[in-house]
């Protein structure tokens, strides 16, 4: 709802996921939430004791927790791994390894799927385009999912320095919207109109921009419900990863068909960059993770998006609350954990 020239939301209470990708400058492109992209322009400029560079960002991971995962522990995937990499057009492309491993699973932040507490995910997204804000956001938690423009410069540098600090990495899936070309995500949008070899193609552009990520996450509702989408999916399956659908859930029924790992991230919490309307979106968030077991909360890089966050995410524990990687919620509500746990309790009968 639109008052008085900012965004409110409505029924809070049922906020789950969000996303807003930024575009630089004062204006940024609400990408979730509608029936296209909504746009709005005059985000205030705050001024908080945030990173000015990426050297700045302090590389301190979370302590650990009992039957937790340690520092040390969080970080041990930060390296690409190449037997997960193979050659393609335009630079490496993820693969499944020779031995059944998957980027979506190697390159996940190590999680305890037994941790019978209620889990939060949070996702940053949009990040890449501007220095600033991109080394604030992998200044939080590395509990913290970080997604990224596939147009961002130096996209291998920021992946190595948010994975090597413990965030799992998303690149941007560019989709087309509804209300395309007024609103163009750029020059390799996966389109209706273009053959399915053009999409691929294009895909493959994508994915070769950098390594080490789980996952693919993006919106563009006109492409997400055509026919046209498969392909991409079938290829994301194929290729291990998994995708976060920033949006209504138009591709929730073809993941399940090719096996792509699926999670949707509806709603806004953040539309309103203001710190009474953060601080609700969060209270919100942890009501449905009570309700539902898991929660995820995807937002925008604004300055007091992260400073709410950063102070948010420290009182989780004291609440009987878990701050979890994007990874382990996909991977419960793919049903991928049950699968997981009897690969593991098949694995201890062999070593027996």
């Amino acid at each position: 709802m639109l008052t008085g020239g900012r965004w409110r939301l409505a029924r809070p209470a049922r906020l789950l996921l969000v996303g807003l990708s930024v575009v630089g400058g004062a204006g940024a492109t609400l990408l979730l939430g509608g029936e296209g992209p909504i746009h709005f322009t005059g985000v205030p400029q705050l001024q908080l004791p945030l990173p000015r560079s990426p050297a700045d960002v302090p590389a301190v991971l979370p302590e650990a927790e009992p039957g937790g995962t340690s520092s040390s522990q969080s970080a041990v995937s930060a390296s690409v791994l190449p037997a997960l990499i193979e050659d393609g057009p335009f630079g490496p492309l993820p693969r499944i390894a020779p031995d059944g491993r998957r980027p979506f699973l190697a390159y996940a932040r190590p999680f305890d799927l037994d941790d019978q507490r209620p889990r939060i995910a949070v996702l940053v997204v949009g990040l890449g385009l501007q220095a600033d804000l991109t080394a604030a956001a992998i200044g939080l938690p590395g509990e913290i999912s970080l997604h990224f423009s596939a147009y961002a410069p130096d996209l291998s540098s920021w992946f190595e320095r948010a994975r090597s600090v413990g965030h799992e990495v998303l690149l941007d899936l560019p989709m087309e919207p509804l209300d395309y070309p007024a609103s163009d995500p750029g020059p390799h949008t996966l389109l209706v109109s273009n053959s399915t070899e053009e999409n691929l193609k294009r895909l493959d552009w994508l994915l070769a921009r950098a390594t080490g990520y789980v996952a693919v996450a993006g919106s563009g509702a006109r492409f997400a419900a055509s026919e046209r989408a498969a392909p991409v999916l079938d290829v994301l399956a194929r290729r291990g990863l998994a995708v976060v659908e920033l949006g209504r859930p138009n591709l929730k029924g073809t993941a399940a068909a090719v096996g792509l790992p699926y999670a949707s991230a509806p709603t806004a919490i953040d539309a309103d960059p203001s710190v009474p309307s953060i601080d609700h979106a969060l209270a919100a968030l942890e009501a449905k993770a009570w309700q539902k077991d898991s929660a995820v909360g995807v937002a925008q890089g604004y300055p007091v998006s992260l400073e709410r966050l950063r102070r948010w995410a420290a009182t989780l524990r004291g609440k009987g609350l878990v701050l979890a990687p994007i990874s382990a919620v996909v991977i419960e509500q793919s049903g991928l954990a049950a699968e997981m746990r009897g690969d593991a309790e098949r694995h201890g009968h062999a070593q027996g």
